[in-house]
């Protein structure tokens, strides 16, 4: 049991061994059913020209499953210690003792029904994605009509958009969490926000797990044809959720700041008020006069209603960037690879 707590304690020790064996397995299969003569062939007389079909497409597509369902379960099991995590980070914002936020954190958890209903829409999707990718073959299910590598790509493809769904449920569970602890938050300083990067940062790493998923994914349509259509489409999801989860965690804490703002707000107007009416009646001016008030109001006014700096935008785009330069070092890779066969 402590051996399976060690494994599952680190998402990149998970993902590396669920990769490393699955591609293991896969070079393993390749080498018994000797299918190496035919690949090498292929490579050679297929050199920088994408294959609409073919056993060294029909490979390196059985490849990139792999890297899938390597990285895929091991996100999912990011995103729930990051919950965690978050947690305990937000103890001082909280005001809670360590063993209250331990428990706090250990309470981040993902319902059977809820993973269930999502597996069942990824498996939905992993059956129906094949037919949007031509060419399609007659009897797309069907295991005799299978060759050695598709049959990876029939097992591994459903499975890899189940784990897909199930992400995509973890961040947005987790996610809702977040922004319902700051319900819990004690009094928001408005001029220092320090305090709830947390939140920022959950909803960057969600960002980032998710374009880790396309840069890996994408590699298919980079490399091999027949996946336009399916690329535009899961890309396009996959970068709209991707704003949406990266905002999610900071709902909560945009609701707490836009209502600490109104509160100092309505304080200063009626403080400036008062003012006004000491002005006019040629009083003596009581403690803090109007330039002071105004200047504060305009201070207040500026503090920003999401926990979200100038450095925080920059890392969103960077994460952005991730597929684009993923798949550019792939094609550098596969240039050099077709170069040496």
């Amino acid at each position: 049991m402590s051996r399976l707590r060690w494994f599952f304690a680190s998402p990149l020790r998970l993902g590396l061994t669920l990769a490393g064996v699955l591609l293991a397995g896969l070079l393993a299969w390749e080498t018994a059913l000797d299918r190496w003569p035919e690949i090498v062939e292929a490579s050679r007389s297929g050199a920088l020209v994408r294959q609409p079909e073919g056993i060294l497409r029909d490979f390196r597509i059985a490849i990139v499953h792999c890297l899938l369902i390597g990285y895929l379960p091991a996100a999912f099991l990011a995103v729930v210690l990051r919950g965690r995590e978050t947690v305990r980070a937000l103890q001082g914002a909280l005001d809670c003792t360590p063993q209250e936020c331990e428990t706090l954190a250990n309470s981040i958890r993902l319902s059977l029904g809820g993973l269930t209903a999502a597996g069942l829409i990824g498996l939905a999707l992993g059956i129906g994605t094949p037919f949007l990718t031509p060419p399609v073959p007659q009897d797309l299910w069907n295991p005799a009509t299978w060759n050695a590598e598709v049959a990876w790509h029939r097992v591994l493809g459903p499975l890899a958009m189940v784990w897909s769904a199930m992400l995509v449920y973890a961040i947005v569970v987790v996610s809702r969490r977040m922004s319902n602890l700051a319900l819990d938050l004690k009094s928001i300083d408005l001029f220092d926000l320090e305090p709830l990067l947390p939140f920022t940062q959950q909803g960057l790493v969600n960002a980032l797990l998710l374009m880790g998923g396309v840069a890996i994914a994408g590699l298919m349509v980079l490399t091999e044809s027949g996946f336009g259509l399916l690329g535009l489409l899961m890309g396009t999801a996959t970068f709209t959720v991707a704003g949406f989860v990266a905002a999610l965690p900071m709902r909560g804490v945009h609701r707490r700041i836009t209502q600490a703002k109104a509160v100092e707000l309505e304080w200063v107007e009626a403080k400036l008020r008062e003012q006004r009416t000491v002005l006019k009646a040629g009083s003596d001016r009581t403690s803090g006069d109007l330039s002071d008030l105004a200047a504060y109001r305009d201070l207040v006014r500026g503090v920003r209603d999401w926990p979200i700096s100038t450095s925080s935008y920059v890392r969103f785009a960077l994460y952005l960037l991730i597929p684009l330069a993923s798949w550019a070092a792939a094609a550098v890779v596969e240039r050099l690879v077709d170069a040496l066969l």
